[in-house]
């Protein structure tokens, strides 16, 4: 039992491998439901004191590759504006610099669990639904700002924090 939440990561991991290969009509069903195992497998896993290390690395891995898989299939379906493109490659770089440099200062993967970083899951876990609402430029500018926020907040907190929590609030607050 001890390890169904990463057993539930992994089956995030193989689902949203898929979402950019399946039918249209598939997609936000699975969607939704990889979107649910991120909820329940955190839940589960705080709730019941079972959260390890490995467990954290597998939920941010599971996180950036939905959030490549969702990507893939937006482009695949909307007319994504180029300036939302070249935003969130700005958004990657900085990410993977944030990345590197956690990687020699702690000797490990520094992915956080920031509020801006959470904001950011969830705008983009909700973007699907939105589209139906708001325009992509309008929707995409505000995801640009947020991820944008979120990006340098976690290289502020790489860079200027002694040690790394990978459940730190904020640059902000400090645990």
């Amino acid at each position: 039992m001890y390890y169904l939440p990463n057993i539930i990561t992994f089956l995030r991991i193989l689902i949203a491998l898929a979402l950019p290969f399946i039918a249209d009509n598939l997609f936000l069903p699975l969607y939704l439901f990889t979107g649910m195992t991120d909820f329940l497998d955190g839940w589960l896993a705080r709730k019941m004191n079972w959260t390890t290390p490995l467990g954290a690395w597998l939920d941010s891995l599971a996180d950036h590759i939905f959030f490549a898989s969702v990507t893939v299939k937006v482009i695949e379906i909307f007319t994504v504006p180029l300036f939302i493109l070249k935003g969130a490659l700005l958004i990657l770089l900085i990410r993977c610099l944030s990345y590197v440099i956690g990687y020699f200062r702690f000797h490990q993967f520094t992915s956080l669990h920031t509020y801006l970083n959470k904001l950011t899951g969830g705008l983009l876990f909700i973007s699907p639904i939105i589209l139906f609402f708001l325009p992509i430029h309008l929707l995409g500018s505000l995801l640009l700002f947020v991820a944008t926020l979120s990006a340098f907040e976690e290289l502020l907190i790489v860079l200027t924090f002694p040690k790394i929590d990978r459940n730190v609030p904020t640059f902000f607050k400090r645990k």
